[in-house]
């Protein structure tokens, strides 16, 4: 089974298979074992803080959005959030700096032996022909356990496309209030994978445990 077989439900992120089960997706297990920061147990601190968060979520989807028609050159500038302009003239920026240009955009990847999927950012190519898996953020990439998310994201893009080499892998963050307005962080360790890999098992024996407990 591929990743064309998932349907994805945004307003709940939710994927599933056409038999109904739920995948989980890596970000989902990255908190789930305590890799990334909760962001659902932080909301319940506060009202403040939930509003924070929420704001922060929807400036995240509305980044990605923009970003994937600004990549595609189709978008509509007029329609652009002014909160996402800062971002998306940073994400500009960085892009003629890097001269990256874009290969794959917002692709759903499934991983079935390790039952996981999600949504990579993109897949760019470098001047030097090099491709460099990019994951934006526009927050710490720590507080997601980037280096982990990338490397799912590539495990499980190769399975489907064993030919396309993924030469890197990029946390890049958006920083508009700076004079270099992103902050690139490589990630280089062969061992991020197998750490994920670990993750998995132990998200596994946490809802094992869950349903035992039932």
């Amino acid at each position: 089974m591929t990743s064309a077989a998932l349907t994805f439900e945004p307003a709940l992120h939710e994927y599933r298979l056409p038999d109904g089960r739920l995948v989980p997706s890596v970000t989902h297990i990255l908190s789930a074992v305590g890799v990334s920061m909760d962001f659902d147990a932080l909301m319940g601190m506060s009202g403040d803080t939930a509003r924070a968060i929420e704001a922060k979520r929807y400036l995240g989807t509305a980044v990605h959005a923009d970003f994937h028609a600004f990549d595609d050159e189709d978008l509509v500038w007029s329609t652009l959030n002014p909160a996402v302009e800062p971002y998306l003239q940073a994400w500009a920026t960085f892009r003629v700096h890097t001269g990256l240009m874009p290969l794959v955009r917002e692709r759903i990847v499934f991983h079935p032996g390790q039952f996981y999927c999600g949504t990579l950012d993109g897949i760019f190519v470098m001047p030097n022909g090099k491709r460099v898996l990019v994951d934006i953020k526009t927050g710490d990439p720590e507080d997601s356990g980037c280096q982990f998310q990338t490397a799912a994201y590539v495990s499980a893009f190769r399975l489907e496309h064993p030919d396309e080499i993924i030469d890197e892998r990029w946390g890049v963050q958006l920083v508009p209030d700076r004079e270099i307005p992103y902050r690139i962080t490589p990630y280089r360790d062969w061992r991020d994978y197998g750490a994920f890999q670990a993750f998995v098992t132990t998200f596994n024996c946490q809802a094992a445990r869950r349903r035992a407990a039932r």
